[in-house]
């Protein structure tokens, strides 16, 4: 009865964006100021067999792990989806109206990422550093909003093609078809073409990593079977394929990586865990803000023991304290960018559609379960803590607009308090929950047809 009512609430949904019912499903108002995804509905149904072929291979996956009466595989089974999600990913954009070379479009185009742009400027990374407070409001698109670990990413990497010269080659004959495309290639080197190439690819692979520790935290916390089942939700998460190759869709590799490095340090009670915990989270923090709400969900085992606050800590500010060397204020940095937030947009909408757009770009099935967990009453320590760190960041107001990409790294914390629930509190059978997948899988296609979420 309730995956029935989930199903069907799902697909009043969908036909609701299908045919554009009304505007206001997709935001508050058009930019400037508002913000509202566009909608554009350019039939690309002809190449949808691809996306079906990879859901009906991970369901099936899903379908024999569920069903194993041998001890579970981890690592085939992680490798296996982590495979899996890059290939579905790769399915999405090439069912998209635009084919799957729109994945370097995204790369190079400075009002589509702007990462990729700053990055080739770049002449000397020590400057680069200590001007950042001075320069970051004024660079391209999403780089502007962002501390300057994506930008050196993309820097990274090209350092990395100029040793290896056999990626060069792989693009001196690539000629991108689309008129305003080839007149920012045309402008490229070389290294630069074959960072963005490169990158465009690889991006979406660093993406489907998130399964990794998110497989290990579950575990950790909960059981195997929630682990199998959170790491399979995380697969067919809307925003993790609907705004990748951005960057947004790894940041939440720190977090996880940090979370599981603190539960294993309070198993084994071990100092260096806890140091390396708080240094894996600084760097995620070097990437985005996006990740400094999530201090909240730390804070309940942090209040249990001040000293894993101290060598939390500890790892946390050495990463900083050596950016210092640099002439990088990690402080004053985060005062620009929170400056630099739109002002102008109105706090009553953005409290109700903050919430609205990050749920529905964390699966409607998701949020619907999530919701449920009210109800029941659960008080589970990381449902408490997080259902906290969402609330008070909504009513803050410091973001509005745009949070089904910028809160991405909070939607893997959710699909693990889901996963728990669904499998421990609601002992859902396989069949329903490879019904709840399903609908997740739908909904990225049902999105990714009819609405714009990058150009």
């Amino acid at each position: 009865m309730f995956v029935s009512f989930i199903s069907f609430l799902s697909l009043i949904f969908f036909m609701l964006i299908t045919f554009d019912v009304s505007p206001y499903l997709r935001g508050p108002g058009v930019w400037p100021p508002e913000w509202r995804w566009p909608y554009l509905f350019i039939n690309s149904f002809d190449r949808i067999w691809l996306p079906l072929v990879i859901i009906s291979i991970i369901l099936s996956i899903a379908y024999y792990f569920e069903k194993r009466k041998v001890k579970l595989n981890q690592w085939i089974l992680l490798v296996s989806l982590v495979l899996l999600t890059y290939f579905f990913q790769l399915s999405i954009l090439y069912f998209s109206r635009s084919g799957i070379a729109v994945l370097i479009h995204r790369i190079i185009n400075p009002d589509l990422n702007g990462y990729f742009t700053e990055a080739i400027k770049i002449k000397n990374l020590g400057g680069f550093l200590a001007d950042y407070q001075k320069n970051v409001l004024g660079f391209s698109m999403h780089a502007t909003g962002h501390p300057p670990g994506g930008i050196i990413f993309f820097w990274f990497i090209e350092k990395i093609v100029n040793v290896i010269s056999s990626l060069k080659t792989l693009v001196i004959n690539l000629a991108p078809k689309h008129p305003d495309v080839q007149i920012i290639w045309n402008n490229l080197t070389l290294s630069q073409r074959s960072t963005a190439v490169f990158s465009a690819f690889f991006i979406p692979f660093l993406g489907s990593l998130n399964i990794i520790p998110l497989f290990y935290l579950a575990k950790k916390l909960f059981d195997e079977k929630t682990a199998l089942r959170s790491v399979l939700l995380a697969v067919f998460i809307p925003a993790l394929t609907l705004f990748t190759p951005l960057p947004d869709v790894f940041f939440s590799l720190f977090f996880l990586w940090s979370f599981y490095l603190l539960q294993k340090g309070l198993k084994n009670k071990s100092k260096i865990l806890f140091f390396a915990s708080g240094l894996t989270f600084s760097f995620g923090l070097f990437f985005s803000v996006s990740l400094l709400p999530l201090i909240i969900v730390y804070f309940y085992y942090f209040w249990r023991n001040n000293k894993v606050f101290l060598y939390f800590l500890s790892g946390f500010s050495l990463f900083y304290l050596i950016l210092l060397l640099f002439k990088y204020n990690a402080v004053a940095v985060l005062y620009t960018l929170m400056t630099g937030l739109p002002k102008n947009r109105s706090y009553l909408s953005w409290i109700f559609y903050n919430l609205y757009d990050f749920l529905l770009f964390a699966g409607m099935p998701t949020a619907v379960l999530y919701f449920t967990m009210f109800f029941k009453k659960i008080r589970e320590p990381l449902f408490v803590s997080f259902t906290l760190m969402l609330l008070l960041l909504n009513f803050s107001g410091a973001v509005r607009g745009e949070v089904g990409r910028i809160w991405l790294p909070l939607m893997f914390p959710m699909v693990l308090i889901v996963g728990n629930f669904l499998t421990n509190k609601l002992k859902l059978s396989t069949k329903s929950f490879l019904i709840i997948l399903l609908i997740q899988a739908i909904q990225i296609i049902v999105i990714q047809e009819f609405w714009v979420t990058l150009w």
